[in-house]
C-alpha cells in the first residue's frame, strides 16, 4: 500500500497495488507546474487508486487540449490526474509518501532542460517522448517569456496570468531535500534561487498569487491559483523563487543539496556540490529559504 498527500493534508490517496516507474519529465511544462528541474511520475491502475479525502478540492487547469494538470487549492501542491485520455492514473512520486519499491528507468524530453540542469546518472536519455509512451503524446512546451528589462532574469508560472523578473545574479542557488519541499513541488527536491527583494518585480498577475505557510512553522511556498504553477514569495528581505518557473539562463548552477537525510529513496544526488544532512552548518544567505526547519 502506499499512500500521499498534498503538502496541507486537504487531500489524500493511497494505492492498494504496484505502480509503473515510468521517469523523470525535463519538459517546461512540468519544469513550470512543478517549479523543479523535472518531476518523476508513476502510473498506477485506476481500479488500485483511491481517494482518501479531499477528491471535491482538487483544481484542475487544462494544459493542452489532451490534458490538464491538477493541484490542491489551498497549498498549490501537484496532485495525481484520474481522467483525460489516459488508461492509468499518473502520480507525480513526489507526493507518496513511502518508497513506491520501483526505480525510474529513464530521462525524458531532455532537449527542453534548464540550462542550470544537470544528469548526474546513467538512465537513458530521450530528448523527446519516449516511443514506448506515444499513448501520452500531448502538448509538453510553452514559448519562452523574455524579461521586460535588459539583463533581467525572468519568470512566470504554467498559464502565463503570472509573470516577474528580478535583477541578477542570484544570491543562491541550491536543491532542498526536505519532505515539504518535495511535497510542495510533487517532485523528487526543489531548486530554489534567493535573490534581493528591492531588486524583484512582479510584472503581472501578483494578486493572482496564493501564499501558502505551513501551520507553526515558517515554511512557505506559492502558487497562480488559475494554474497551480509554483511562483515566487518573499522572505524578509529576500525573495525564494523556484527555479522551475525561470523563463531565461540565470547564469549560475546549484552550488548545494541541503537536508540530504530527508531525501527520497528513489533520489540520485550530484555529488559534485556540497552535500548537507540538514541546513545546520550550511552557509545559506541571511534568513534560510523554507525548508523542513523553516
Amino acid at each position: 500500500m502506499l499512500t500521499g498527500s498534498c503538502l496541507c493534508g486537504d487531500i489524500a490517496f493511497e494505492i492498494d497495488g504496484p505502480v509503473d516507474a515510468l521517469g523523470h519529465c525535463h519538459c517546461s511544462m512540468c519544469r513550470k507546474f512543478h517549479g523543479s528541474p523535472f518531476v518523476t511520475f508513476v502510473a498506477a491502475a485506476p481500479q488500485d487508486f483511491r481517494w482518501v479525502r479531499g477528491a471535491e478540492r482538487v483544481q484542475a487547469y487544462a494544459s493542452s487540449p489532451l490534458g490538464s494538470r491538477r493541484f490542491c487549492g489551498r497549498c498549490g501542491s501537484p496532485v495525481p490526474a484520474t481522467a483525460d485520455v489516459l488508461p492509468f492514473v499518473l502520480v507525480p512520486l513526489g507526493n507518496v509518501t513511502e518508497d513506491p519499491g520501483v526505480r525510474p528507468g529513464l530521462h525524458m524530453f531532455t532537449s527542453s532542460m534548464a540550462p542550470w540542469d544537470t544528469i548526474v546518472d546513467d538512465m537513458p536519455q530521450h530528448a523527446e517522448l519516449p516511443p514506448e509512451f506515444a499513448e501520452m503524446a500531448m502538448e509538453s512546451e510553452r514559448p519562452a517569456r523574455v524579461p521586460r528589462t535588459p539583463g533581467a532574469i525572468g519568470g512566470s508560472c504554467l498559464c502565463g496570468a503570472v509573470a516577474f523578473e528580478f535583477d541578477g545574479p542570484p544570491l543562491k542557488m541550491y536543491h532542498c531535500h526536505c519532505s515539504r519541499c518535495r511535497r510542495a513541488a510533487g517532485a523528487a527536491y526543489q531548486t530554489l534561487l534567493r535573490a534581493r527583494r528591492n531588486g524583484f518585480r512582479w510584472l503581472k498577475g501578483a494578486d493572482n498569487v496564493t501564499n501558502y505557510r505551513v501551520p507553526g512553522t515558517r515554511f512557505e511556498c506559492a502558487f497562480c491559483r488559475t494554474c497551480g504553477g509554483r511562483t515566487p514569495w518573499e522572505r524578509h528581505d529576500q525573495v525564494c523563487i523556484p527555479a522551475g518557473c525561470l523563463d531565461n539562463d540565470p547564469g549560475v548552477q546549484p552550488t548545494d543539496n541541503i537536508f540530504i537525510d530527508s531525501r527520497a529513496a528513489w533520489t540520485v544526488l550530484d555529488e559534485r556540490l556540497k552535500n548537507w544532512p540538514e541546513a545546520g552548518g550550511w552557509n545559506p544567505p541571511k534568513h534560510a529559504p523554507g525548508s523542513a526547519t523553516a
